[in-house]
């Protein structure tokens, strides 16, 4: 088995989610951030994890899939939009559900991270995205291993495997793709005031404003990549992305 591969055992013993608190003002802001930066059309949402982006992209009467690692998770997500809205897929960072170009906007929070080889990965979503890929990971992390009392072999903590900062994205994204933005946030200011927010309305728009004049460096960073245009205006064509240890 090739080192970029995770074995499916790997994936199914992850289970169902499992969060400490279910939904947070941090998320809400940063699905709310992310859906800011849609273009129009049709939406994917890779771990789909609770539903709650999606449910933001389903209030928006737009056409929007999902994915998840296992089929527990996959069938939390189906069992609140519908059987078929998402699908088990993105192991490994292969997409292989979904056809070249064939989605407006593939969304990726806090996923990439996990991938072992996340330049492939990052391939794929745009592979698939018709204009626009949209991927939130941590920022600056300091990564960490610890102990497997399974496998006694050390392995990263939470499963992040990669550390990224500003200018980290521009030698991952394949050729005919452009970074259109780079944006680090909940800064330290924020994170001060979190117990408090958490049932503000206006949670959003004081983040939004504690992060323009925060020192520090945010807890994650939002990178927006999008399909170069030709000289005529159109979009480059979508390419195909060889497949990794001769997966199909």
């Amino acid at each position: 088995m090739s080192e970029n591969i995770l074995p499916a055992e790997f994936f199914e013993a992850l289970g169902a989610p499992r969060p400490e608190v279910a939904f947070d003002v941090f998320d809400a802001y940063r699905f709310k951030l992310c859906f800011n930066q849609l273009g129009p059309g049709s939406v994917l949402d890779v771990g789909s994890y609770l539903g709650d982006f999606l449910k933001l992209i389903q209030r928006d009467g737009r056409k929007f899939h999902g994915t998840e690692i296992n089929q527990v998770r996959v069938d939390l997500v189906n069992s609140i939009f519908g059987e078929g809205t998402a699908v088990l897929d993105f192991r490994n960072g292969h997409l292989d559900s979904f056809e070249t170009g064939s989605i407006d906007n593939v969304v990726c929070m806090e996923t990439i991270e996990h991938v072992i080889d996340d330049k492939y990965a990052i391939s794929e979503l745009c592979r698939v995205a018709r204009s626009k890929v949209i991927i939130t990971v941590p920022f600056r992390e300091k990564l960490q291993t610890v102990l497997c009392t399974h496998c006694f072999q050390y392995t990263p903590l939470y499963g992040h495997r990669h550390r990224y900062d500003y200018g980290s994205f521009k030698a991952l994204i394949p050729p005919g793709w452009t970074i259109t933005m780079e944006k680090d946030f909940v800064r330290p200011a924020a994170r001060v005031v979190h117990p408090l927010l958490n049932w503000m309305k206006s949670a959003y728009w004081i983040l939004k404003g504690l992060d323009a004049i925060s020192p520090g460096s945010g807890h994650w960073i939002l990178v927006v990549l999008e399909r170069k245009r030709k000289r005529d205006g159109g979009l480059t064509s979508p390419g195909t992305t060889p497949m990794i240890d001769g997966q199909e």
